[in-house]
């Protein structure tokens, strides 16, 4: 009998049908690297609960201004799904551990108000109609790209973003433990990287590139367009050496992996847009000097949003 697994596409209002057999082994090719998981026996939720209670405690001693509520009711360990990378070759999951029900999930979110408005966002995008604002904007000839920053979630180096977090506002956190079950039903604590599933996942991330963004450009001249939705970057710039070179300075800076996709026939995909980098356009022409250039963009269905919790959990059925 086959067994179907039904699965939001990541990035995009779409949804993804296959099947369950090769649905958990993505998951488990992700769970296997032992640099970021750790295979568990035990729930450590009521430990997490009171360990996470004395940092309040704490916290709410020492600081005058910033109180943080103390945790109480019942609690249970994370659960992790993936949504299908459909732009992405080999359609692999992006892992997301939700932590709704765990003792970390409000304190998160309560960090994440204080923390947002130190996060660097000179280049973030928060939808695609930022997106589309940039590229009318737009009056010079280049060469267009994206880059993509290989699983950055997983790859996120806590410590050191917690470094630059502490350069910013005057107080500390400490955020890595993230307990929760797979699919399969096995526990596992997340031991490096950020969950993506968790309030402060998303805005550790921004506020790791968005630092190591800072630090490139006081090495390389911005290019004409630079832009990111999390860890997909979109660029123009005069030549393709320019790009690559931009590359390999955010994978040094950085520490993470980079991959590079050039524009084909001066057009590529980025989020649900289709970018055209045109020669003559009426409706959006732009003169530069003796020759024209333009931008246009065909929209999709829209940014897609994390799946609630009641589209979360996979779907099976008989086939």
């Amino acid at each position: 009998m086959l067994f179907l697994t039904i699965r939001k596409a990541d990035k995009a209002a779409t949804y993804v049908i296959m099947e369950t057999s090769e649905y958990l082994q993505k998951i488990d090719d992700i769970l296997n690297e032992t640099t970021k998981f750790k295979r568990i026996t035990r729930d450590p939720t009521e430990d997490l609960k009171k360990k996470v209670n004395k940092l309040i405690v704490k916290n709410n001693i020492a600081s005058r201004s910033i109180k943080l509520e103390k945790l109480s009711g019942e609690f249970s360990m994370g659960y992790c799904y993936g949504n299908v990378k459909t732009h992405k070759p080999g359609n692999k999951l992006r892992p997301i551990i939700s932590q709704i029900p765990t003792p970390t999930y409000n304190l998160a979110k309560q960090l994440c108000t204080l923390l947002t408005p130190y996060v660097p966002s000179t280049h973030n995008l928060q939808a695609s109609s930022d997106f589309l604002d940039i590229l009318k904007t737009s009056n010079t000839r280049g060469r267009v790209a994206s880059l993509d920053v290989e699983s950055l979630f997983t790859n996120v180096p806590v410590d050191r973003t917690i470094n630059y977090i502490i350069e910013r506002p005057s107080y500390e956190i400490s955020w890595k433990e993230a307990p929760f079950t797979c699919p399969r039903g096995n526990k596992y604590c997340q031991i490096d990287g950020v969950a993506m599933g968790s309030p402060l996942g998303v805005l550790l991330a921004n506020f790791f590139m968005g630092c190591v963004e800072e630090e490139v450009f006081k090495k390389l001249d911005k290019p004409d367009i630079y832009c990111r939705y999390i860890d997909d970057i979109f660029i123009k710039t005069e030549n393709d050496d320019d790009a690559e070179r931009l590359r390999l300075c955010l994978q040094e800076v950085s520490g993470l992996k980079l991959t590079i996709e050039k524009s084909v026939n001066n057009s590529i995909p980025f989020l649900d847009i289709l970018a055209e980098d045109l020669q003559a356009l009426p409706s959006m022409r732009r003169q530069t000097g003796s020759h024209q250039s333009s931008m246009r963009a065909h929209e999709g269905r829209g940014t897609s949003q994390s799946a609630s919790r009641p589209e979360e959990s996979s779907s099976e059925a008989p086939a």
